[in-house]
């Protein structure tokens, strides 16, 4: 946590000296699988949009572009390093290999929504790029559909920042808010998935 701190402390310094590459690199490491928190990065952008240090619409367009480029790095990285660990994974573990292979047939079926909803939460909103690339997802659709959640999420924090200003404690307040409501709506899925299996199991018997 103190790494993270200090990370995302460094990175604030370098959108405040190098204006618009510094924001271009701090999303790019965020998309590319790098843990750091755009709930911080983002809004405090939007904070210094509201103050006339960028512009607002370039901010955007500037963090969209970042968070494909950077998206298309963690992609390719489990395009062509995903199934070797995978793989490696399954040897290891040879319990997981029914879960692989349900894994990619879901994916096949369900990728569209998954890249393009997945960016509104948390964590998976970055990972999503690498289970994409390692499942061999159309890289064409991935870029498309990525494009819409990224500008969606990006949009709405940077506005958050610029809207609320300096006044930190509300949006931490509201990305609290946020995340409990992910966990929870993620808890129902769980526990809808796990359902739903049981009661084909028996219905199967």
């Amino acid at each position: 946590m103190e790494f993270l701190s200090t990370l995302v402390s460094k990175l604030i310094d370098l959108i405040e000296q190098w204006g618009y590459i510094g924001i271009a690199l701090g999303v790019t490491l965020e998309y590319a699988c790098i843990p750091i928190p755009s709930e911080v990065i983002l809004p405090f952008i939007g904070i210094l949009a509201s103050q006339n240090s960028f512009s607002y619409l370039g901010v955007i367009l500037v963090s969209v572009v970042a968070g494909i480029f950077g998206s298309i790095i963690c992609y390719l990285i489990g395009y062509y390093g995903g199934n070797p660990l995978i793989l490696s994974l399954t040897k290891k573990f040879p319990k997981t290999k029914k879960s692989t292979i349900a894994l990619n047939k879901w994916f096949e079926k369900h990728g569209k929504l998954a890249v393009l909803f997945a960016r509104l939460f948390p964590l998976t909103r970055t990972y999503v790029s690498f289970i994409a690339g390692a499942t061999k997802f159309n890289s064409i659709i991935f870029i498309l559909y990525s494009l819409v959640g990224i500008t969606l999420w990006n949009t709405v924090l940077i506005t958050l920042g610029y809207f609320v200003g300096e006044n930190w404690t509300v949006i931490e307040s509201l990305m609290k808010q946020y995340s409990t409501a992910c966990a929870v709506i993620a808890l129902i899925i769980i526990v809808v998935i796990i359902f739903r299996k049981k009661f084909n199991f028996k219905k199967a018997k």
